[in-house]
């Protein structure tokens, strides 16, 4: 008899995660054969009671079996999600499912009970695949590949790909058949099947009765007792054929479909059997045999008798069971319906509840304040008439202040009067001061403007030396077909009309038809030229580099807090700073300088910004903010300022060279990028300025320090210090009366009065090295090695020789 061709396929519950397993075992395997979507369930350990989940050990049987038949059936109707899929490919297809706590080990119970030869099943999740995926790599699939019955052929399959293919092998020797008649009753107990049909009955009975015989051409056939063909589950099942269904069998047929029974051979067919066997062919040793043969088979049919009753049995147990589980389940769901109808309410009453109480506090509260406002509406009826007579008293004395005041009025309106008057007179005498030449004198000046008489260049003018008016000028003629020279012109006459500073250039006057400016001339050049020395000028000593940032820094802090507007230079180079003949310094070129408009929302000092698309300046001394934001602030004056300094300090060219000055002062070796063309700097001085010019030249203004509060009290005692050490009657007296050197203090320059020896060695005024120390100092001052220890001694001896030096020094000057 040619065998049924099956196919099983084993997949998950969910059929989003299982359909790529059944549809490449369709595609692949199938060939008209029959398709068993088989499902090993796992049997739920917590059962439901009253909303909380308790262990199965804890709760009745009754309850567990029947929580679990409930599960069950949850699971075929899940399943019955694969069946529309083999009905699209016109496939027969049942489901096939066994409870089990393992998967591997319910795929290998299934492979023995159902004899299968052909399992299709998944390799991994489909999550997991990649594309170098040679074998399972699920534990599950793992297990099976490797203990599964070796008659049964496995395809591995992942994400619709064949991953791996365990090929089937020869089963090893049968047992005996005693063994397999013995063993054929308990393998047949786990086969229930669904009720059917006195027809369909018959049918399955006819297939009993064929189990003691074998089919050829089935692997199995030399290893286990032939099956029942109708048998479709080796624990509970339920199979149901897409041509019958089509997948839409109930919940309540699903259930139903789980009850079954063990069908025995019919009578007759026994008796027709154990006539064959009988037959009078065979002899009397045969008969014996027969005999034999009839009696164990009687005593097997019994024994299946026996079981199919204990199945019988069994199965109406069951359904009392799911009776009572579902009659329990009624009074549990109307038991929680009313307890959810009782909490509500109670739910409802707390709220009420608590509303009532926030009411009735609200009311306490007003009562209170009506109180409060009764007491204090009292208190102010008892003292109405004391309060009137003081209304009276003070209306008197503010008719009296109101007189004071409009003659107070009167006073400062006279005084504001006279300020204007006093305003209008010194503006007229400042525009007196600038005159306005024209472009006949300014030729005749400067010889037609001859390039020998050009003593600079810019990129919008050039600047020519001229005698006007019997006194030696500038003259900075700007392009006349150039926005911007126009703009400037005017700008820079605006400003330079308006201020007067020592160390700001003199606008002696301006020439509108050939838009130039006339300026004192000033001997000594620019900075610039001093410090690239050109045509072989001697270098600028330290003590008048000093200088020149202290009046440099005392013209910004003019300009910054000028009134009513602050302005801010906006171009501060050494090149637009000129020298007289004494090397005083002095600001010019404003053409880009801007007026700030002081904000009123903010404090004094605080000062709005100006703000332009495009920016102008020389760029290695503009602000960077300037240049990336377009504002322009005093702060950005200080970051020129801080380049001027190092400028000063080292003689090197301004790019680049903050981060230079910060490498040395980080190293420790200043001494190697100081300027010593001018002179020996004093280490304090210099290491001062370094870290003054680091800190102004700072990328953000928020962190440059205030020109007025910190870089002026810096300033300020070099500039004394520089004015002393330049001075050479300060070393010694007009008689000629010398002072010893080691009398001047190393930081203050100047004769000291409590003289203190540091742990290097040097002598120094304490209040100097105090300082020096406090400021977070631990180096010598003067060679700039780590002080061993901070402690000061008094040095008696010098003091003593410093005061009798004075005191000789006060005589011979009386």
């Amino acid at each position: 008899m040619e065998v049924e061709a099956r196919v099983y396929v084993a997949v998950p519950e969910s059929f989003r995660e299982g359909r790529s397993i059944l549809a490449w075992a369709l595609k692949n395997v199938a060939n008209n054969a029959k398709v068993f979507i088989t499902h090993v369930h796992i049997p739920p350990q917590m059962i439901p009671i009253l909303g909380t989940m308790f262990p199965a050990s804890q709760v009745s049987e009754k309850e567990v079996i029947a929580y679990r038949r409930v599960e069950k059936a949850k699971v075929l109707k899940k399943l019955n999600e694969y069946l529309p899929t083999c009905e699209k490919l016109k496939t027969s297809a049942m489901k096939l499912v066994i409870e089990m706590d393992d998967i591997g080990r319910g795929l290998e119970e299934l492979i023995v009970q159902h004899r299968i030869t052909k399992l299709v099943m998944g390799a991994a999740e489909d999550a997991k695949y990649h594309r170098e995926m040679r074998a399972p790599t699920s534990r599950t699939a793992i297990r099976v590949m490797q203990n599964a019955y070796p008659t049964c052929k496995i395809w591995f399959v992942c994400k619709g790909n064949l991953i791996y293919v365990r090929e089937a092998r020869e089963a090893p020797p049968p047992p005996p058949i005693s063994s397999s008649v013995r063993n054929l009753s308990p393998l047949m107990s786990l086969q229930p099947q669904r009720i059917g049909s006195p027809g369909q009955n018959s049918s399955m009975q006819r297939s009993v009765s064929a189990a003691a015989g074998y089919q050829q051409g089935d692997p199995w056939d030399d290893v286990l007792p032939r099956r029942p063909q109708s048998s479709e589950a080796a624990s509970w099942s339920a199979s149901d054929d897409i041509a019958s269904n089509s997948g839409s069998s109930s919940l309540a047929r699903d259930e139903q479909s789980e009850v079954g029974s063990v069908l025995l051979p019919s009578v007759h067919e026994s008796d027709s059997e154990e006539n064959q066997y009988s037959s009078p062919r065979h002899g009397v040793e045969d008969t014996r045999v027969d005999a034999d043969i009839c009696k164990k088979y009687g005593e097997l049919l019994s024994e299946i008798e026996k079981l199919r009753k204990e199945v019988l049995e069994e199965s109406h147990k069951c359904r009392n069971a799911q009776k009572d589980f579902i009659s329990e389940r009624q009074k549990v769901k109307a038991a929680m319906k009313q307890t959810k109808e009782i909490e509500e309410a109670l739910a409802k009453e707390k709220q009420e509840n608590e509303l009532l109480t926030t009411q009735r506090d609200e009311l306490n509260e007003q009562v209170q304040r009506a109180d409060e406002l009764n007491l204090e509406l009292e208190r102010r009826i008892s003292s109405s008439d004391r309060a009137a007579k003081e209304l009276e008293d003070t209306l008197t004395a503010s008719r009296y202040l109101l007189n004071s005041l409009q003659a107070d009025f009167d006073q400062v309106k006279r005084e504001r009067d006279e300020a204007v008057r006093e305003a209008h007179e010194l503006r007229s005498r400042r525009d007196q001061m600038s005159s306005e030449f024209s472009l006949l004198e300014l030729n005749q000046a400067t010889q037609d403007f001859s390039d020998s008489l050009k003593i600079g260049e810019g990129g919008y003018g050039a600047v020519y030396r001229g005698f006007l008016r019997n006194t030696a000028v500038a003259i900075k003629k700007l392009h006349s077909d150039s926005m911007r020279g126009a703009s400037e012109f005017h700008q820079e006459v605006s400003i330079l009309s308006r201020v007067r500073h020592p160390n700001l250039v003199t606008l002696i006057g301006a020439c509108l038809e050939g838009w130039a400016l006339v300026y004192e001339f000033l001997p000594n050049g620019s900075l610039e030229d001093r410090l690239i020395r050109a045509n072989n000028t001697p270098p600028l000593s330290w003590q008048t580099r000093i200088r020149i940032i202290g009046e440099i820094c005392t013209a910004l802090i003019f300009l910054h807090t000028n009134k009513p507007h602050p302005i801010v230079h906006g171009d501060l180079k050494p090149a637009n700073i000129l020298l007289d003949a004494n090397f005083v310094s002095k600001l010019g070129d404003f053409g880009v300088s801007r007026f700030l408009i002081r904000s009123n929302t903010t404090t004094s000092t605080t000062t709005t910004l100006y703000r332009t698309a495009h920016p102008c300046g020389t760029f290695a001394y503009m602000d960077p903010e300037y240049i990336t934001k377009g504002e322009l602030t005093p702060k950005s004056d200080v970051y020129s300022f801080g380049i001027i300094i190092l400028r000063l300090l080292t003689g090197k060219p301004p790019l680049a060279i903050t981060r230079e000055v910060e490498k040395a002062l980080e190293g420790r070796n200043l001494d190697s990028i100081i300027d010593t063309s001018a002179g020996e700097w004093p280490f304090v001085q210099a290491n001062q300025l370094a870290h003054l010019g680091v800190r102004c030249a700072e990328l953000s203004r928020r962190r440059r320090p205030d020109l007025v509060g910190e870089v002026w009290r810096v300033i300020q005692p070099m500039m004394n210090v520089a004015s002393l050490s330049a001075s050479p009657s300060f070393r010694s007296g007009s008689d000629g009366n010398s002072m010893p050197s080691y009398f001047i203090c190393p930081i203050f320059q100047e004769v000291m009065r409590d003289p203190h020896i540091a742990a290097d060695g040097f002598t120094y005024e304490a209040e100097a090295i105090r300082g020096w120390i406090e400021s977070g100092h631990d180096t010598s001052p003067m060679t700039n090695q780590k002080l061993l220890r901070l402690e000061l001694i008094p040095n008696h001896t010098l003091r003593s020789s410093i005061q009798e030096w004075r005191q000789q020094h006060h005589h011979h000057q009386s």
